[in-house]
Parts: C-alpha cells; sequence; structure tokens
C-alpha cells in the first residue's frame, strides 16, 4: 500500500512547550554552537541503545539520532521537564520527552523522540547535562504542499538554556548526480526560524560539497573529511553538521567516530580537540575496553583496519536479497512473511512496501540507481578472520559487465569499482577481494528472458538451438575477465600492495535452476510457470546447466589460474535449493512475519515475476532485475561459502590451496573442499 501524507502542514517556528508548562520569557545571551559538544549518529534501526548510544552519550552533551527503532531503552520513562512535557504536540507532530535513568547521578539524560510514519525510523535527540536545560522543541515539517512524498522526514530541533538550538534531520536520498534531495529545504527552515546561533546535525543523504549554504549569512559546514556511509562501501561523506555561530578561526572540527557495534553510517562527533589524527583527521585513537571516545589523549596515527572487499555484479551486489523464499501470493502485504522490504504494516496482508529498506540508496525505487547492494549480500554475511563485520565493503553493481570494473557506469552514477578500490586501499588493510564477473559479458540477462518467453508462448525452438556459437562467446568472456583480474591487480599494486599482502578469490556463479529430472512441475501445461515461476523447457534448463553455468565455470577458473588468483566453484552451492527444485518449498499461508519460511526448505533462488506483461503474474513483488538471483537465503549461503574460504585462507596450520569447491550437501550443510 503506498502511503502518502494529504494533509496540509504546518510549520511552527519556534514553539516552547505546551502551556501548562512554566516556559522561561528570557534566557542567557546565546553562546556561540562550539560551546556544546555534539554528535551525530544514524543507527539504521538497530537496537543500540544500551552499547554504543549510552557509550556516546557519556562523551558528549547533545546526540542526534536518526533511523532510530520504535523501542526505547528499557529505563527510560515518560516524563514532564521544566520547560517541556512529556508530550507536546506540534501541527501533525508530537514530540515525546522521556528521562533515561542511566546517567550517572550527577547530570541528567533526556531522549526526545518524534515518531514518523515509517516503522524504526523516529529522530531523537539525547541531551546529557546538570540540570534540565532544554527550554522548547520545534519541528519542522518535510516540504510538499499537500503532496509529501512518502520517504521525507520532519526535522526535530531542540533549544538549550543559552539560546543555542541543534537541529536533527535526516535528507530524502539523494538522486543523480546532482544529489538533488530536501536538505538544502530543511536547512534553509531552520535558519529562517533559529535565528543566529544554531546548528543542523545528521545524515544529509548528499555530499557537504554538493549542499548550497548560505555562506554570506555566516553559515558553514562543518564536517569530518572522512567517509562516514556506507561503512560497507566507502562512498560518500554524508554525515555532517550545517551550522551559524562558530565563532573565526574556526575552532569546531567534525570527527569520525569508531564504534563497537554495526550500523551502515558512521557516528561523527563535533567539537574544539587538539586530539585529531594529522594523517586522516580521523579521532580513533586505540582505546580503552569500552571507550568511544577520549578528549585527552595525544595526537596518534592509528593502524590501517582490516577489511575485505567484494566487486563484481548481481551475484555479488545482494540482488533479489529482499526476499526470503518465494510466495505465490498477493504483493499487498508480507507475501507470507517472504518479502522483508514490507514496513508499517497494519496486518499480515496491508503493508508499505521500501526497498531501501533492503537495498539502500542503491535500490530499484525511484531515488536509487538500481545497484541493489542489499543488506543481504554475501560479502556481508561472511566472517572473516581477524576482519570487523562492519568491514566489509560491498563495491558490486547488478547488470556491471568487465568494463564497469575498469571504467564507469554512467547509467548509474558509479565510478569505476577500480577507483573505488583504490579508495579503500588507501585508507584500509585489504586482506581479500572477491570478484564475481562474466555473466552480463555473456549476456545471462538475455539468454534467460528468450528461454523464458519460448516456454511461455509454447514455441518449440529451444534456446540452446537459438544461441549459437556459445564456445566462443564463453572464450572471448574468458578473455575479458582475465584483463579486469589483471587491473585489479594492478590497482593493488600502485596502492602498494604485494600480492602475498591480500587474497584475489574469483567465484563462479551457483546453477540457479535444478536439474531436469528434478523440477516439481511438469514440463506440460504452465503450472511450472504460473505456480512456480520457473517457465523453462527440460532441454533448455539442462543446457543452461552443461553449456552455460558449467563453461563459465571453466573460463573462471582458466582465468583465476593465469592471474594466480584463488578460484571458488560455487555451481552446486544451491543443491536442492535451486528454483522449483523437488526438495525445496514455498512459502504457504501458514507462514508470517512471525513464522516465516525455514531456510532449509526454501527455494534459495528468486522466481521470475512475469515475462511479458507486468499484470502477469506477480507483478507488483519486487522488480523483474531480482529474478533468477540468490535471494536472502541464497546469499546467506554464499556467505557461509566465503566464510569456510576465509578460515582456509587465513589458516596458520596449513598451507591455503588456490582451488575450492563449496556446495550444499542435506546431511553436512555448506562444505568447501580443495579442488
Amino acid at each position: 500500500m503506498h502511503r502518502v501524507c494529504l494533509a496540509v502542514l504546518v510549520v511552527v517556528a519556534m514553539v516552547a512547550g505546551l502551556s501548562s508548562v512554566a516556559t522561561p520569557t528570557a534566557y542567557a545571551q546565546p553562546r556561540a554552537v562550539t560551546a556544546h559538544r555534539a554528535a551525530t549518529f544514524n543507527t539504521h534501526a538497530t537496537d543500540l541503545w544500551q552499547s554504543s548510544i549510552y557509550d556516546l552519550t557519556q562523551q558528549v552533551e547533545v546526540l542526534a539520532l536518526q533511523e532510530v527503532r520504535d523501542t526505547l531503552p528499557p529505563d527510560a520513562e515518560p516524563a514532564d521537564g521544566v520547560s517541556v512535557n512529556r508530550l507536546t504536540t506540534l501541527g501533525n507532530y508530537t514530540v515525546e520527552r522521556f528521562r533515561w535513568t542511566a546517567c550517572p547521578s550527577s547530570t541528567t539524560c533526556t531522549i526526545y523522540r518524534l515518531r514518523i510514519h515509517r516503522q524504526n525510523r523516529s529522530l531523537a535527540f539525547v541531551v546529557r547535562q546538570a540540570g534540565d536545560l532544554v527550554t522548547a522543541v520545534n519541528v519542522i515539517p518535510p516540504r510538499g504542499g499537500q503532496l509529501v512524498p512518502p520517504d521525507a522526514k520532519p526535522a526535530l530541533g531542540i533549544r538549550l538554556a543559552d539560546g543555542t538550538w541543534f537541529y536533527n534531520l535526516h535528507a530524502r536520498n539523494r538522486t543523480g548526480t546532482s544529489q538533488r534531495n530536501d536538505a538544502p529545504d530543511l536547512v534553509d527552515a531552520v535558519a529562517r526560524a533559529s535565528g543566529n546561533h544554531w546548528a543542523a546535525m545528521g545524515d544529509f543523504n548528499r555530499t557537504p560539497d554538493s549542499l548550497p549554504v548560505a555562506t554570506a549569512d555566516g553559515q558553514s559546514v562543518i564536517r569530518s573529511g572522512q567517509y562516514t556511509f556506507p561503512r560497507q562501501g566507502p562512498a560518500s561523506e554524508l554525515d555532517y553538521m550545517v551550522a551559524k555561530g562558530i565563532p573565526a578561526p574556526d575552532p569546531y572540527t567534525g570527527f569520525r567516530l569508531t564504534f563497537a557495534q554495526t550500523s551502515d553510517h558512521f557516528p561523527v562527533g563535533f567539537w574544539t580537540s587538539a586530539t585529531v589524527n594529522p594523517v586522516d583527521r580521523q579521532y580513533r585513537c586505540p582505546p580503552d575496553p569500552g571507550e568511544i571516545l577520549r578528549q585527552s589523549r595525544a595526537v596518534c596515527v592509528p593502524p590501517k583496519p582490516a577489511v575485505i572487499v567484494s566487486m563484481g555484479d548481481s551475484y555479488a551486489s545482494g540482488e533479489a536479497g529482499r526476499w526470503a523464499g518465494n510466495a505465490n501470493t498477493g504483493a499487498q502485504g508480507t507475501a507470507w512473511g517472504t518479502d522483508r522490504a514490507a514496513v508499517d504494516c497494519d496486518n499480515e496482508n496491508d503493508c508499505a512496501h521500501d526497498p531501501d529498506q533492503v537495498y539502500g540508496p542503491t535500490s530499484y525505487s525511484l531515488t536509487g540507481n538500481r545497484c541493489d547492494r542489499s543488506d543481504a549480500a554475501p560479502i556481508l554475511q561472511a566472517d572473516y578472520p581477524g576482519v570487523d563485520s562492519w568491514q566489509h565493503f560491498n563495491l558490486a553493481c547488478s547488470g556491471a559487465t568487465t568494463d564497469e570494473i575498469t571504467g564507469p557506469y554512467t547509467e548509474k552514477s558509479e565510478r569505476a569499482q577500480t577507483d573505488q578500490l583504490a579508495d579503500i586501499a588507501a585508507n584500509y588493510r585489504v586482506k581479500a577481494i572477491t570478484v564475481s564477473i562474466g555473466g552480463n559479458d555473456l549476456g545471462f540477462k538475455e539468454i534467460v528472458e528468450s528461454c523464458a518467453k519460448r516456454f511461455f508462448l509454447a514455441i518449440v525452438a529451444y534456446c540452446k538451438n537459438v544461441w549459437p556459437g556459445m564456445d566462443t562467446k564463453l572464450d572471448d568472456v574468458g578473455r575479458k575477465v582475465t584483463r579486469t583480474l589483471t587491473a585489479v591487480q594492478d590497482t593493488m599494486s600502485k596502492a602498494g600492495y604485494r600480492k602475498g599482502d591480500y587474497r584475489l578469490v574469483v567465484q563462479s556463479y551457483p546453477a540457479p535452476l535444478p536439474p531436469s529430472s528434478q523440477y516439481r512441475y511438469p514440463e506440460s501445461g504452465y503450472s511450472r510457470y504460473s505456480q512456480g515461476g520457473c517457465p523453462f523447457y527440460d532441454t533448455d534448463t539442462d543446457w543452461a546447466r552443461q553449456t552455460l553455468v558449467d563453461g563459465m565455470r571453466d573460463r573462471l577458473r582458466k582465468a583465476s589460474t593465469s592471474v594466480g588468483a584463488v578460484f571458488l566453484d560455487l555451481s552446486d552451492a544451491f543443491a536442492g535449493h535451486e528454483l522449483c527444485a523437488t526438495s525445496a518449498h514455498r512459502a504457504t499461508s501458514a507462514n508470517s512475519l512471525d513464522e516465516p519460511l525455514d531456510v532449509l526448505e526454501a527455494e534459495w533462488v528468486r522466481w521470475i515475476p512475469y515475462v511479458l506483461y507486468k499484470n502477469l503474474l506477480w507483478s507488483s513483488q519486487g522488480d523483474q532485475q531480482e529474478a533468477i538471483h540468490p535471494n536472502a537465503f541464497g546469499q546467506q549461503a554464499l556467505g557461509a561459502c566465503l566464510t569456510g574460504l576465509g578460515g582456509k585462507l587465513e589458516s596458520k596450520l596449513m598451507r591455503p590451496a588456490t582451488d575450492y569447491t563449496c556446495r550444499y550437501d542435506p546431511v553436512q550443510g555448506i562444505v568447501l573442499t580443495k579442488t
């Protein structure tokens, strides 16, 4: 259900709490924003209240949080303040005030939360002061008149006792190379509402250089100068501050902070401090256990953290990660618990749907670029020795060919993946690079569409007869992959790496369809399509497995060997869980978000939602580009393969091999062996 707010929202410039609460009519002379230590953190809807959020609040005075979960810490209780009630209604919004008892007795921790219409996407401030010094709250609604975009969010403001306003904003996803979004409108509204001493911090969803700032009016950008999103692929600096009331010369600095819990953003702090690293301007001295920040430490040069990187196409990016199995039902709700993008559900059959929740700004939504880097991508599922879970970087992009590894993907506003790799190699210690590439060079998408249409239209002219010369095409793809792998190695060499400093892993493609003898639906009739979403003839299925999947495996192995890389054969990684396999099952009406389909029973490949027309059969269940890709379960299996491989490659007990096979066994599960 597509939800759009139709109400006309009234902008409230400055509201000082409810009339039933005494509000000071005067306050001290406004001070500079720099008088306050502040930080911003997009929590990615993760429950971090009693870990990272708590640690951050012990070190800063004002903490702005985005994508806050609907659940609060267990020791937070609704409470009236001196000037602000526990509930303050501002137009169509309500600001909630909570006392958080986790603070030491000498200070007061207060949470100010603004719930928005999207589940687990609230805005909140945590203010830690000696006494209750927040004198007012304010809400600036999103722009759009009567038709507010569904992903637009308001800004939440608090006024401190010295008159300084702090605003918390989470702008819409940027679009195109111009990065246009509503961040400039929100900042302009803050400026008009807040006088001469204010700061707006948060997730701007656009880089600082793209944001128009009224410098003539005294506004300035306070930034860390570091990538802050996504943590799994350092592409952009999106988290920073715009402020007015900064004295000159500017003593206020942004610091990218580290923390022990996972999120897709780094937190960023703002204060006056000499403890910034002069090399990379990142405040990350070796901390004591449990410590997040320490103001008193001397300048230090931190070691580069270890990372692993994924490059290539849709089989690495996480395409189809939105789906936890397949369900032959409507798309209005949770699709029997399989749709991981279902949000704001009134019940199992009535939900809004947000692909960005799975794919972030790279989704196939109107504001995404369709790279479809999912939160379930294999590189993010893997456990690699010596590498923290948030230091897994995904550069792969759906639709990429070998050309997009070494050159820009102009259609999707993506830099060359080797250029992105060079940035990572300069700022981190790369331990492993996985590459999945070649399928789009061969035209796998076009071949699948051709085979499906022939079945759908009952054309008995098998794919193997209309795609001649496949061996020659496969050989050509193998040569392209070899050149691409050499370019990846050259990129690492220019960054100062020797071949022994990291592992280059080339992975093959898992077979998405079962052998023809193991189809769950007969070839005759249309049940293979109408019920299973797998419209393929037996002959074409066996041809695809033997000629395409096995043929690509052989060429990729040869390319890997020629450059001295490690090869990972994934051909049988989905054995028994392919699309429409006899031993796999779909979700049923007995499944739901609370009772989901079991991974060991499910298909691990996304079915084909439609062939010729979008209204046949499951058009609104996602997007066609997800078809015939590993779903969230399949990506979990591929991640397990990478986990096993990492253990082998980093083993101190034995010399690693250069050729491995990962397959699924119904008794042993994921099995990794030397080939």
